[in-house]
Parts: C-alpha cells; sequence; structure tokens
C-alpha cells in the first residue's frame, strides 16, 4: 500500500512538473557568484576548433563541415574587431537613445515563446516579460538587480536590421568571410543580424533553429552545448501548434528530469566556451543551450537561409537521418493544421 502511495504521488510530481512546461513553466536554480564552466558527461564532445589562418583555407573548411552538418569553432578571425566592445561605453555610442527588445525574467532561464503560433490553444502564461527600453534603462536595471542580490535577469535581443546609426561600425566588420563561407556552401547569402547582450548565468533554452548560423562571440565568456538536429526524438520538443515550438521540454541540460524525460539521457552532447573573437557554426537544426559565464556577454549571429532539397530529378531513393528528421517536423505540422470541414454536394 505505502510503495502504491509514493508511486502515485511520483507520477502525480511528474504530471505536475509537465503541465507547468505546456503553460510556460521552468525548473528554477538558484545563482551565486561567478560562474565556472559546466562539467558535462564523460560521454559529451569538445566541438572542434581550428584557428583562422586565411579566407579560403577556413572556407574550404567550412564546406566539408556544412556537407557533414556538423559544428565548428574557428578562433582569431577578427570578423568584429572585439577590443572596442570590452568597454560597454562603446555599445552605448552605438545604440544611443534608440529602444530595443528586452526580456525580463524573475530567474536565469528565457524560454522563447511565440504566442501567435498556439494554434494548439494551450493554456500558457508568458514565461518572460518583453519591453522596449535603452541600452542605458538596461545597463542601470541589470545593476540594480545585482546589488539587491536578485536571482532575475534581463537579455538584452534586437535585431540590427534597420539601424542605420551603426552603419560605421557595420562596414568595419569583414564581410568576405560570412559571405562567401554562406556562398561556397550553398545557402543563401546572410539576410539578418541578431544581438544578444545578457546578465551573468542568463540561460537561453535548448531549442533549434531552421536556419545555418554563424555566431560571434564578442564580449565576455558564453558556454554552450549543442545535440544533433537528428537527436529530434529525445530532446522533447514541445508540440508544433505550442508557442514553444522549435524548444525542448528538458530546457536546461543542467538539471534535466530523467524521470520525466528518459531518453535525453541518450543525446550526443558536443560542448565549448566562447570566448571574445571565437566564431561558431551552427548548423541547421542543432538543438542548442546556451549560458552566460560573466556580465555582459555580447555576441552577434549572422543568419543565412538553407535551401530546400532539389527534388527536380526526383525523389532520392535513400533519405538522410538528418532529411527524415525535416520530414518528421512536416509532417507533425501538416497533421496539426487546422482543416476546413469538408462541404457536403448537393444531388
Amino acid at each position: 500500500m505505502a510503495l502504491a502511495v509514493a508511486k502515485a504521488h511520483e507520477e502525480a510530481n511528474n504530471a505536475a512538473a509537465a503541465s507547468a512546461l505546456l503553460i510556460g513553466g521552468y525548473q528554477q536554480r538558484q545563482l551565486r557568484g561567478p560562474l565556472s564552466p559546466s562539467a558535462w558527461p564523460d560521454s559529451y564532445r569538445p566541438i572542434r576548433r581550428v584557428h583562422f589562418t586565411d579566407v579560403q583555407e577556413v572556407v574550404d573548411i567550412m564546406k566539408l563541415q556544412s556537407a557533414a552538418g556538423t559544428p565548428l569553432i574557428v578562433e582569431g578571425s577578427e570578423m568584429i574587431e572585439v577590443e572596442k566592445w570590452s568597454a560597454l561605453s562603446h555599445v552605448s555610442s552605438l545604440l544611443h537613445d534608440r529602444k530595443v527588445l528586452v526580456k525580463k525574467s524573475s530567474s536565469s532561464k528565457f524560454r522563447y515563446f511565440d504566442i501567435k503560433k498556439n494554434t494548439g490553444k494551450f493554456e500558457f502564461q508568458n514565461p518572460v516579460e518583453e519591453v522596449q527600453e535603452t541600452f542605458g534603462d538596461f545597463l542601470q536595471e541589470a545593476e540594480e538587480i545585482y546589488m539587491k542580490g536578485s536571482n532575475a535577469r534581463m537579455y538584452l535581443q534586437e535585431t540590427l536590421s534597420g539601424h542605420s546609426e551603426m552603419a560605421e561600425e557595420f562596414s568595419s566588420w569583414k564581410w568576405e568571410l560570412p559571405i562567401r563561407i554562406s556562398a561556397e556552401c550553398g545557402w543563401g547569402l546572410p539576410d539578418s543580424n541578431e544581438l544578444f547582450i545578457g546578465m551573468l548565468g542568463a540561460e537561453t533554452p535548448l531549442h533549434f533553429d531552421e536556419r545555418e548560423n554563424l555566431f560571434f562571440q564578442i564580449r565576455g565568456l558564453k558556454e554552450i552545448v549543442v545535440y544533433p538536429f537528428v537527436d529530434y526524438p529525445r530532446l522533447y520538443p514541445f508540440p508544433t501548434t505550442h508557442p514553444c515550438d522549435r524548444q525542448s521540454m528538458v530546457g536546461s541540460p543542467l538539471d534535466a528530469d530523467l524521470t520525466a524525460f528518459p531518453k535525453f539521457k541518450d543525446a550526443v552532447g558536443h560542448f565549448a566556451t566562447l570566448k571574445a573573437g571565437d566564431l561558431l557554426y551552427l548548423p541547421y537544426g542543432w538543438w542548442h543551450w546556451l549560458r552566460n559565464l560573466d556580465s555582459m556577454s555580447i555576441s552577434v549571429s549572422f543568419w543565412s537561409t538553407t535551401p530546400s532539397a532539389d527534388l527536380s530529378t526526383g525523389i532520392p531513393k535513400e533519405f538522410t537521418e538528418h532529411m527524415l528528421t525535416r520530414v518528421r517536423r512536416n509532417l507533425e505540422s501538416s497533421w496539426a493544421a487546422p482543416r476546413a470541414p469538408l462541404s457536403r454536394q448537393g444531388n
């Protein structure tokens, strides 16, 4: 009898945890003091690193990485002058009084969501607050949070399209490398950049993007762990009709609930600590989790589209695991899409 009661209690707790996730919740951990890189399981592998020599050599290496669909870190590319970004006054001089997107969380967790995707009509509470404010206000509020010893965190995430005030800064970036990588790997040219600035300990939850990403670390340290797109079933994605589509219900690999998500233990992680000047290639579909190891870590993404598979010569006789994972996701989206009722034809 006691065992049955204990099991029922455990099942109730698991059900409550899953329910909390679906409505926007997240398991919380307290942060105290500076952060060291995490210790990952022995089965996890470090992301391959190469040192920049010249553009052509890096492009040749990247063509192989892209074909294999595996991540890579290029050190010392000097694509962006990181030295001047070490002073936050440089960021202030770029953004001036322009209002940017700032996300606020009561913890270190910053779960993404898009309420327009809630076609499944899930009960959902926004996990973070999103506001528009100046970079100066962002810095001041961050300092107040640190002074109070609060677990709350803030994260600035701004698309750089339309920021004409940064034209001189953009012109100083070495665009040859990302443009040639994109062109020779068969992607679309970089068409979007996103700026990320976060407080100590701010975490980006496990999620994947449906684009190719060249991710440049500008300031501070950021740790990352990534998982292949083909680990899709082991990462427990939210339904495609949920506001948290493209995210893992596991949330953080640091405190994964293996009772609720037992397959996650078999996921194959690849990890790194990114420092200023590192350029990370993050292939289409790779799941990734990131955490700032110090205050005001700054990164920029260079996004490129991946062309659709060429079926002009017919359907392939064999599908790769990556292709099958994309098909699986597309089928899930198609099956979940609302359908108009069938009309009755008159006699």
